[in-house]
């Protein structure tokens, strides 16, 4: 291959790994000799042959770049668009709207691959494959030195962007994971993924962490099977073992050899197989790395693919004539637009009549609920001050442990009506406390493993059922361990008793745990454990939940990074969190308001971000959230917009959606 001088562009605007693709195109390009150079900020010369003129990811460069549609058409006809997303989504869509100017198209799947030639387009496979800067295992003068396999810190790790179809896999397999050490990573695609950015991890910083780990789960974002090339290669680059789930387009690597390959109803019980087989799980990292370094560097396939890409262009412009039209597989032609949208606002569907009907009959009955609340409210006080002298009088009892231990951590469990899980949720603090984490652990965390000292404090809330009876036999039967049963002459309220029981916490962490939700066993600890080294604007730390029902999982909650822009378009995280006694005292508790009922979680968390604070997630599965349908999100969720005009209202220093 002829040595040129070559440019290679990608989006300054776009996701921070379509960069790296394009770096580590780059990089193999100047080891071929050419001159070859990243560019930004400029369109495609409109002179000289399009193979000089590489652009990655064309639906974020071209739909991003801030130029009229007819100039930025016209550079992609002068170029050799490089297309990285796959069939059926909205973004292939739009890569092929300006892939289909030039006279052939690179693709780095072969399952892409295919559908661009079914639909009327030249196109070469451009294999993604190994390059130096991305090894930080074995490549030399890799800094810091990564670790042996048998001393990396992270059993399982997982790193992808959010879909329902990955959430509901993860929220599956929780209850094998938390057993292990875990790094489970999610990113929101409400925004390009930057390296900038501290909810992403990128270049350095996630090669360092897969050359961490022992073993990636890989799961399809949809239904097809679609092999993710570049998550693997940086893997394997990294001495990381793949775990993905059944694909097509894997070759040259073999299953069983260089990566495990299985359905997804078996992948996780697979990736956890391996773990316990550190040997065969070593022998299979060295297998993919010698082949990655040989037969796919990143250099040999891109003359290969450059070569073939020159012929056909040769043979289009020889003919003189032009390939059919584009012949989109599904959806209908339509206008490029922008991929992400340039405002943080959310689409706004027409206000119809029908529509201003339903949101009135949705505010009414929503007053309707509060307004019953709040007189059986103001009812239980007055009978509480006749029979006790005060609205807000409590009885305490407590198991003959209880003064006998100084807490770490102190887990509040308000309780209202709901004595039929109560057992579960204290026997999971119970677990929690003893240790939890084995198969080499979600919690080789604080101190070395040792237990966590905890204890627990229930606040019923004057309950109308026999929970507080529930309560009293919990005590009867734990002797032994540190809790404190808490009742309440009148009903307060979810935040009430929260806060009754954050004012009792003897611990300086305090964990808030309702009746209806389950603990992991490494949960405590490892929520502990970050806590113990996080900067002081770390108030709490929250952990991966599984959402549950009596049906099985759902999927999952508070698996999100904090995010403040994230934060203002809804509830991300859960009230299951653990903070900082002092720090929890100092944002003010939880907001005893009807104004915003159900929502009083979310409103801490509002606080906590407007105040310049944050909470910190711990890539990890520690604990169960129970869905229910009369739950009081359900209800508070009948008339969502009153809710954000309120909490606008309530933090206005935030950066809300216009």
């Amino acid at each position: 291959m002829r040595f040129v001088t070559r440019r290679v562009f990608v989006s300054e605007h776009g996701n921070v790994f379509m960069r790296e693709i394009a770096e580590h195109l780059v990089e193999a390009l100047q080891l071929s000799g050419n001159d070859a150079t990243l560019v930004t900020d400029e369109l495609p010369s409109l002179t000289g042959n399009p193979l000089d003129n590489l652009v990655v990811a064309p639906h974020e460069f071209f739909g991003l770049f801030p130029a009229a549609e007819a100039d930025r058409q016209t550079a992609a006809a002068r170029s050799v668009c490089i297309n990285t997303e796959q069939p059926g989504t909205p973004f292939f869509d739009l890569a092929m709207q300006y892939a289909r100017a030039g006279g052939v198209v690179l693709d780095i799947n072969p399952f892409s691959l295919d559908a661009i030639r079914r639909a009327g387009r030249a196109a070469v496979h451009l294999p993604l494959g190994y390059v130096t800067s991305m090894d930080h295992w074995r490549a030399t003068g890799s800094s810091p030195p990564s670790p042996s396999p048998a001393t990396r810190s992270v059993d399982i790790g997982f790193l992808a962007g959010r879909t329902e179809r990955r959430e509901a896999f993860i929220g599956g397999a929780a209850g094998q994971l938390w057993e292990w050490r875990t790094d489970l990573r999610f990113f929101s695609w409400h925004r390009p993924a930057r390296a900038d950015h501290r909810t992403f991890a990128s270049g350095e910083a996630k090669y360092r962490a897969l050359a961490d780990t022992r073993i990636l789960l890989n799961v399809h974002r949809g239904d097809d099977p679609y092999f993710e090339w570049a998550r693997v290669v940086e893997a394997m680059a990294n001495g990381c073992v793949v775990a993905s789930e059944t694909s097509v387009g894997f070759e040259p690597l073999i299953p069983g050899v260089h990566f495990l390959m299985g359905d997804l109803d078996d992948l996780a019980e697979q990736a956890v197989a391996l773990a316990f087989d550190e040997p065969r799980r070593a022998a299979m990292a060295d297998e993919a790395h010698e082949l990655l370094t040989t037969a796919l560097h990143q250099r040999e396939l891109i003359e290969r693919s450059l070569a073939a890409a020159t012929v056909l262009l040769a043979d289009h412009r020889a003919s003189g004539s032009r390939h059919r039209p584009w012949q989109r597989i599904t959806a209908p032609e339509r206008r490029a637009t922008s991929v992400y949208r340039t405002t943080s606002a959310p689409f706004t569907p027409a206000i119809t009549a029908e529509r201003q009907m339903l949101d009135k009959t949705a505010r009414d009955l929503k007053q309707a609920y509060l307004t019953q609340i709040r007189t059986v409210r103001s009812i239980e006080r007055s009978l509480a001050i006749v029979r006790h002298g005060s609205a807000d009088h409590l009885e305490v009892a407590r198991t003959p442990a209880f003064d006998q231990v100084k807490p770490d951590v102190t887990v509040v469990i308000p309780l209202f009506n709901q004595g039929q899980f109560l057992g579960d949720a204290v026997h999971s603090v119970v677990a929690a406390a003893g240790g939890g984490g084995g198969g080499g652990g979600g919690g080789r965390g604080r101190s070395g493993g040792s237990p966590l000292a905890a204890d627990i404090v229930i606040v019923d809330d004057h309950s109308t059922d026999d929970s507080l009876a529930v309560a009293s036999t919990l005590l009867s039967e734990l002797e032994w361990f540190p809790i404190e049963l808490v009742s309440r002459a009148a009903n307060g309220g979810l935040p009430v008793a929260r806060n009754t029981g954050f004012g009792r916490a003897r611990a300086p962490y305090v964990f808030a745990l309702d009746a209806d939700n389950v603990l992991y066993p490494s949960g405590l600890r490892l929520l502990a454990a970050h806590l113990d080294t996080a900067p002081p604007e770390v108030v709490a730390a929250y952990g991966v939940l599984e959402r549950f029902d009596e049906h099985g999982s759902l999927g999952l909650t508070s698996h999100l990074p904090w995010d403040p822009d994230l934060l203002v378009h809804g509830a991300f995280i859960d009230a299951m969190a653990m903070f900082r006694a002092a720090e929890w005292t100092k944002l003010g508790g939880y907001a005893d308001s009807t104004d915003i009922y159900g929502w009083e979680d979310y409103d801490l968390w509002l606080t906590t971000a407007e105040r310049g604070l944050r909470s910190d997630l711990v890539p990890a599965a520690v604990g169960r959230y129970r869905e229910q349908p009369g739950s009081m999100r359900r209800i508070s969720d009948i008339d969502m917009a009153s809710n954000f005009v309120t909490l606008r209202e309530r933090h206005p220093r935030l950066p809300w959606p216009s």
